[in-house]
């Protein structure tokens, strides 16, 4: 993590006047960032294009970053942990998630900008701290981006293993990338139709699984057999500790919307709703699918991808289908697979591009980077994200799976350091907004239960983080070492680094900026949806038909 240069925070307070408590911040030894560039984004007056429609913003937070990290490695944590402990380790998990992503949300609609961690850190809490998050975040996306283009040849060897795995990455690497250049709204239409085919997905595989495990379809019935034998636990808590990581790596980028909100129409509107999704993608697709799994495939199946073991990988959600009798379905469904893989990847390569061009804004990278194209597109951001994914290459000269293991551990406990920093943030940004006499009927959305969503998103991110690597120690391995705990003491070093050369301190509470790039926008040209009366089913069917269009 590079050191952010000696930043002066100057604070102008200007009386009488009602439109900006602090219009200049100091960046960057004496390099002014106006607030007018923040303003210019909440507006949507140039730079990033604000052109994210609603139906894309749902699909986005119900299905556009589920990719291997439920596809393919949910089938490592079943192995780790059993059928039973995976299942505890997912709801542990998607916990901390549905409060951080609440509690993002309310600040996201307030002030929608994109890159929004960075600056939320930096300004709600210290400059040395948003720096850590920022470059923190940037780093967790761009190791996901390589690590679903390191599981893609994993997919293709489903089908042929002549091909070399270096190839594939690459080809998939172009295509995510290309994707990327046409800007959000080519990003947002993609999305849109992979979401679709991947809840679509969910949906038949939880469906399947249920029938198969009742002996509706298949040669067996399976119900709770696996939980008997060989156990609903593997290693006992140890092994739900295990599964945190890689749990983590599955229900990274539910904080995505946070980031599209400078990238779509209507925040306050559409970014509450997408939020609201979140409970339901935890619920069904996570909690639901690894239900399933759990019955069908037993947890010492050698096809689990297992750190300890060195056989091919196979998806949990391709054995299921095979165990169901519907063989014919496996290709179909190593392709909705395949699909899965690159829309994450896709995602990834979105908000890891956004978010380095917020740094560039902030003044915490090159400033080179925080150029954007007329489609509305930080290119130089972009290609330095993709250099990044390069390392997949590597993957050919090392044997067995090691990289892809490490990658997935480092990006899984990146996302922890993510939340905690999101719920630090949030919890001083409500602080000061009612310490200013601020009235919270007037936020567009409020987060429940503050400030218990935001102790416990901290304490358990601070807890699982520094825990989850503890069965690495004895037998020592490198790579669960490495993976666990690189990514910490990278970011604690980066911390103190920037903290001693910017000699930073926290924001006082009554000093915090609460106005610059909100949100006030002119509502009147945004048509309002007409309201639905009626029975259910037509309330709904109406609800389907928004969505959808």
């Amino acid at each position: 993590m590079p050191p952010t240069g000696k930043n002066n925070v100057e604070t102008i307070s200007i009386s009488n006047q009602s439109k900006v408590e602090a219009d200049t911040m100091i960046h960057d030894k004496g390099d002014a960032v106006s607030s007018a560039s923040l303003e210019s984004q909440a507006h949507g007056e140039g730079g990033l294009k604000r052109s994210l429609k609603s139906r894309h913003l749902t699909m986005i937070s119900l299905g556009g970053v589920i990719g291997q990290g439920l596809f393919l490695s949910s089938g490592g944590n079943l192995a780790a942990a059993g059928p039973a402990g995976s299942l505890i380790a997912y709801a542990i998990i998607g916990f901390i998630v549905f409060w951080v992503t609440f509690s993002l949300g309310e600040m996201a609609t307030y002030i929608p900008v994109s890159g929004s961690f960075t600056i939320f850190c930096r300004r709600f809490v210290d400059d040395s701290f948003g720096a850590t998050i920022g470059w923190n975040y940037w780093a967790c996306w761009a190791i996901i981006v390589a690590s679903e283009l390191t599981a893609l040849p994993l997919v293709m060897n489903f089908w042929t293993e002549k091909v070399p795995s270096w190839a594939w990455s690459g080809i998939w690497l172009i295509v995510i990338f290309v994707l990327n250049l046409f800007g959000a709204r080519s990003y947002g239409e993609a999305e849109y139709w992979f979401s679709v085919i991947k809840i679509l997905a969910v949906l038949i595989f939880i469906i399947v699984g249920c029938f198969t495990s009742g002996g509706v379809i298949g040669d067996e019935v399976y119900g709770f057999k696996y939980w008997v034998s060989p156990g609903a636990f593997t290693n006992g808590a140890l092994g739900v500790v295990n599964a945190f990581v890689l749990a983590s790596f599955s229900m990274q980028g539910t904080e995505i919307v946070g980031i599209t909100a400078g990238e779509c129409g209507n925040p306050r509107k559409e970014v509450p709703r997408a939020i609201r999704n979140v409970f339901w993608r935890i619920i069904i697709f996570y909690l639901g699918s690894v239900f399933v799994m759990g019955m069908i495939v037993p947890s010492n199946d050698p096809r689990n991808l297992d750190s300890s073991s060195g056989t091919a990988t196979v998806s949990p959600f391709t054995i299921v289908f095979q165990k169901s009798g519907i063989s014919g379905i496996t290709h179909i469904m190593n392709a909705v697979i395949l699909i899965t893989v690159l829309s994450c990847a896709n995602s990834g390569m979105y908000v890891a591009s956004r978010t380095l061009c917020a740094l560039s804004q902030e003044g915490l990278a090159p400033r080179k980077l925080a150029h954007i194209t007329n489609r509305g597109v930080p290119i130089y951001a972009l290609l330095c994200t993709a250099f990044i994914s390069l390392i997949t290459f590597a993957t050919s000269f090392i044997p067995g799976k090691a990289l892809f293991i490490v990658l997935t551990k480092l990006s899984g406990v990146a996302g922890f350091v993510t939340w905690g920093g999101i719920s630090f943030a949030h919890y001083r940004f409500r602080k000061a907004y009612i310490s200013q006499g601020r009235k919270l009927s007037d936020l567009p959305f409020v987060a429940p239960c503050y400030p218990f969503g935001d102790i416990f998103g901290m304490i358990a991110c601070i807890v699982i983080a520094l825990m989850a690597g503890y069965s690495y120690f004895s037998p020592a391995s490198a790579v669960g070492l490495i993976g666990n705990y690189a990514g910490l003491i990278l970011c604690a070093a980066g911390f103190i680094t920037t903290k001693l050369w910017t000699k930073s301190k926290m924001v006082p509470i009554d000093q915090i900026d609460l106005d610059t790039g909100r949100m006030d926008m002119d509502y009147s040209s945004f048509e309002d949806e007409p309201e639905v009366t009626g029975p259910w089913y037509k309330r709904w069917g109406a609800k389907l038909i928004a969505i959808i269009t």
